[in-house]
């Protein structure tokens, strides 16, 4: 015991001049980009109802979180739910075509986020708009899920 303690803290001691013997490494970057694609064909709209694994990257630094759609009546509301903070209330939600809308409620306004839905339905991106007229990007994918919601032309009000 006594030797493998004495072969660890020799190991110890040469890892800083290990690392800094090294080249520095330059820094990572994710670059994101999302086309739309071409929309189905006739049929309903896309059906943005439940849970999105999301990424917004403010000021430059990831924040991850989970997003839930649902239906009030005919209309979307959801939350969302950063790793970092608290879940907010998705206040309006919006889809005209491939484009989404979304208000999120704070206490300084509205957070924004304007973006596409992919062709399937089950990504989208674009940009959030903090209150200052700051803008960071924002991705979101669909978890997969066997649960079929009501088609809209027989959700009521």
């Amino acid at each position: 015991m006594k030797r493998l303690m004495t072969l660890a803290l020799a190991a110890a001691s040469a890892w800083p001049a290990a690392l800094a013997a090294q080249p520095a490494q330059p820094a990572a970057s994710i670059a994101v980009t999302c086309d739309a694609g071409p929309a189905a064909a006739g049929g309903e709209a896309p059906n943005l109802h439940g849970h999105w694994d999301f990424l917004m990257v403010p000021r430059g630094l990831a924040s991850f979180g989970l997003m839930s759609i649902g239906f009030v009546g005919t209309d979307y509301g959801g939350s969302l739910a950063p790793s970092r903070t608290a879940p907010v209330v998705l206040r309006k939600i919006s889809l005209t075509g491939r484009t989404i809308h979304m208000a999120v409620a704070s206490a300084e306004g509205d957070v924004l986020f304007d973006g596409n839905l992919s062709a399937k339905g089950d990504f989208m991106c674009g940009t959030v708009t903090y209150h200052g007229g700051e803008k960071f990007p924002m991705v979101a994918h669909r978890r997969p899920t066997t649960y079929q919601s009501q088609p809209q032309a027989l959700r009521a009000r």
